[in-house]
């Protein structure tokens, strides 16, 4: 819950609040206490703030795989199978 410097690298969640956000989830207090923790609902998308003061939407925090102690972009494993001339499609996803 600490603000993002605007320098287009740092990644921070979204998280916002407001007349014409919803209430919370029906008969889940569970989801409630977790999009609505410290009284702002958070997206789960990750973004970086640029100098002018617009957002870039970087990818969404259940995208991440953890692997070895590592977070993983599922965005940036497709984007680097883009980009062999060999593979016409991609999709990462993670089974549990």
């Amino acid at each position: 819950m600490k603000l993002v410097p605007p320098n287009g690298t740092t990644v921070g969640e979204i998280v916002f609040r407001g007349i014409v956000v919803m209430k919370g989830y029906l008969k889940n207090p569970k989801a409630n206490s977790e999009a609505f923790a410290h009284g702002w609902f958070h997206s789960g998308d990750l973004a970086v703030k640029h100098p002018y003061g617009y957002i870039e939407i970087k990818y969404r925090s259940k995208d991440i795989i953890r692997l070895g102690g590592e977070n993983i972009s599922s965005v940036e494993v497709e984007n680097t199978l883009y980009q062999h001339p060999l593979i016409v499609e991609a999709s990462a996803s993670v089974v549990a």
